[in-house]
């Protein structure tokens, strides 16, 4: 029986919390303190009550050296997980543990036996199907730890591997839950033995659709790591083959529809006729769409999200080659950027997909077979190629592009190698002893011999350029591992799933791109500081005395980035004639536009106080997909601090008659704020 006192505190705590209270947990404080919690602790971890154990132990505050009242507590969260018997309570624990990174660290090694001793008795011939599911739910947890750091993953592939000499005697609860495992295992640590694992899972019915899915996955991670199209189309096809045998034994599958529709759009690219990429695009529109609905409202583990990025990432691959390969039209010459910006976006877009074990200098799968196809369209179209030079020479968005210089390069140095008498230059390069630095490692990439001479003579603003380039990019790569980023994401999607327009595959797909830019702007301009941001983000410092910034500022370095990004060419400021009005940024996909809506505000910047914004947010939306974006910039007094970046993100649903469906509008709010030193303790709550 679970001790009264601390059962009673947990309920009256539960029945009066606010919902971030629910969402961060109780603390010792809401339980009468850190002792009341060790001496319950042992009870908690037998009981339905679990979870609000593991929020204890990861609220609880005290010195990282532990006392005695803080090993009672982790001690008695490691025997919950070695011991508990109730699956539903066991999974939310478990899930619960993953959002307290520090407390798995300090659980460290003593967790995982615990975790994995749970996996390997769920393997036992005969054990009871709560017990096998306790088990995968352990194994599912240790493999979050070990591709987030928190552990080694020597253990879990021992046990993984142990596993595949007992799949015929395993309960079915254990093995249809592991070839997720085994597949994702594979696909952050490589190891080879984890394809003889899920080929056996094939022998299991309830497994096979998800071991063939991993299987496949497997065959197109061989096609990414491949170092040449000999090796590269034989696995792209056996993988697509996987695909189409996964979808044709459960029309359910829209992953597997996903996948196999981006492997023919990448072969597709390299015919001259456009419409089987065009309808292998839609087809990967659909998918996607299709399975973000079917999920949009149920739990995905976070160990899992990287899929639905990866399936984003895809998408928007997939139109940006759709666009690529349109014609380059007589009419655009005054205009460079138009004709050839989808094909530099397409050049530079296969270094989304990146290898495992190719050398940095060498080209990935995805370039190997997109690279080529650009660089011959441009070798056998003069006009493409004068368009090239035309916008090298004239326009500032090309002048300065590595990728559009390499392009030239190469399509240049094929049209020299194929003159009579020419014998390709070998360009040099090589670091000549000087500090470098990221300005200065991209000269050495373009084989610019004294990189760190030359830099001297390059305007201050061209440099100021460059390294706002290099920095996004930095902070892009960076992002794309932040699982609370990840995890802020996945609820705005799941929201955002409920809208109409969203079962509309045109619509959601590009909007989640949008999305996604949106969010690691923020992300990088709620860490960027005054030495690394300049003048270019000065309105995000609040300094004594200063005028409050305008929200032009904003509006501009917000542009920037997404004309940076993968969105480039598709961005367009001061629209006019948008819900009968001037859009401050609007985006333009091929089925749909998005608005983009920038504000300041400097008296009341909560929720309820925005909502006043998002009706001429609404407005740009009549006569199109019903998503936008409010972006505020937040001019309010921060000198306690500023609310983090997760609070700063929701979606307002905006209905104004009775006869519409609603519109979601995207609320993005960009604080200013006091440089950390100056930041003042808040009150304590």
């Amino acid at each position: 029986m679970v001790a009264q006192p601390a059962v009673a505190a947990l309920l009256a705590w539960a029945e009066n919390a606010d919902e971030a209270s629910l969402s961060a947990g109780p603390t010792p404080a809401d339980v009468g303190g850190r002792a009341a919690v060790a001496d319950a602790a042992n009870e908690l971890a037998a009981s339905p009550w679990f979870i609000y154990l593991v929020d204890l132990a990861g609220n609880d505050d005290a010195e990282p050296g532990r006392d005695d009242i803080g090993r009672r507590i982790d001690r008695a969260v490691i025997e919950g997980f070695a011991g508990h018997d109730r699956h539903s309570s066991y999974s939310s624990a478990a899930a619960r543990l993953l959002t307290y990174p520090q407390l798995a660290q300090r659980l460290g090694r003593p967790l995982e036996k615990a975790l994995l001793a749970q996996a390997e008795a769920a393997a036992e011939p005969g054990v009871d199907p709560a017990q096998a599911s306790i088990g995968a739910t352990a194994l599912e947890t240790v493999l979050h730890l070990s591709t987030t750091g928190v552990c080694k993953p020597y253990q879990l592939l021992t046990v993984l591997t142990d596993l595949t000499d007992r799949i015929a005697t395993a309960p079915v609860e254990l093995c249809t839950r592991l070839p997720r495992v085994a597949g994702l295992a594979h696909e952050h640590f490589g190891d080879d033995t984890l394809v003889t694992l899920l080929q056996r899972l094939l022998s299991v019915a309830d497994a096979e659709p998800d071991a063939g899915f991993e299987l496949a996955m497997a065959d197109l991670r061989r096609a990414l790591d491949a170092p040449d199209e000999a090796t590269i189309v034989p696995s792209l096809m056996d993988a697509r083959k996987g695909f189409a045998a996964v979808e044709a034994a459960d029309e359910d599958r829209h992953d597997a529809r996903a996948y196999a529709a981006a492997i023919d759009a990448i072969m597709a690219f390299r015919q001259s006729d456009t419409t089987p990429l065009r309808e292998a695009a839609d087809r990967l529109q659909s998918a996607v769409t299709h399975r973000h609905a079917w999920l949009g409202r149920t739990y995905s583990p976070p160990w899992n999200w990287a899929r639905g990025q990866a399936e984003i990432a895809w998408l928007q691959l997939a139109q940006t080659l759709t666009t690529a390969a349109q014609p380059a039209h007589e009419a655009w010459y005054c205009h460079p950027s138009q004709p050839i910006a989808a094909l530099l976006d397409a050049y530079q877009a296969g270094r989304s997909f990146i290898a495992h074990t190719q050398s940095p200098g060498q080209l990935h799968a995805v370039e190997t077979l997109v690279k080529p196809t650009i660089e011959a369209a441009f070798v056998r179209d003069t006009h493409r190629l004068t368009l090239l030079d035309h916008a090298l020479e004239h326009d500032p968005a090309f002048t300065d592009n590595e990728a559009a210089r390499s392009l030239h390069q190469a399509v240049h140095g094929a049209l020299d190698r194929s003159a009579p008498g020419n014998i390709g230059r070998d360009p040099g390069g090589g670091d000549q002893g000087k500090a470098p630095t990221r300005l200065t490692a991209v000269l050495h990439r373009m084989g610019v011999t004294d990189a760190h001479e030359q830099l001297r003579h390059l305007p201050p603003q061209i440099q100021d350029r460059l390294e706002t380039l290099l920095w996004n990019e930095e902070v892009a790569q960076a992002s794309g591992g932040n699982i609370k980023v990840e995890r802020k994401l996945q609820e705005l999607l799941s929201e955002l799933s409920t809208a109409p327009d969203w079962a509309i595959p045109q619509i959601a797909g590009p909007f989640k791109i949008l999305l996604r830019q949106t969010l690691l702007y923020l992300d990088s301009r709620f860490d960027i500081g005054g030495e690394m941001g300049g003048d270019r983000t000065a309105f995000l410092r609040a300094t004594p005395g200063s005028r409050p910034a305008k929200e032009r500022p904003m509006h501009q370095d917000y542009k920037d980035w997404l004309d940076q990004g993968p969105l480039y060419n598709q961005v367009r400021a001061e629209v006019f004639d948008r819900g009968g009005g001037r859009a401050d940024i609007v985006v333009y996909f091929p089925h749909a536009s998005f608005s983009v809506e920038c504000k300041r505000e400097q008296d009341d910047a909560s929720k309820d106080g925005l909502r006043r914004y998002v009706g001429q947010a609404s407005a740009y939306t009549q006569t199109d997909a019903a998503l936008g974006i409010l972006l505020v910039l937040d001019l309010t007094n921060h000198s306690t601090g500023t609310p983090d970046l997760f609070a700063n993100v929701w979606v307002e649903h905006v209905r104004r008659s009775p006869d519409e469906d609603a519109r979601c509008i995207v609320v993005a709010r960009l604080p200013v704020r006091p440089t950390p030193h100056a930041t003042l303790a808040p009150p304590r709550m």
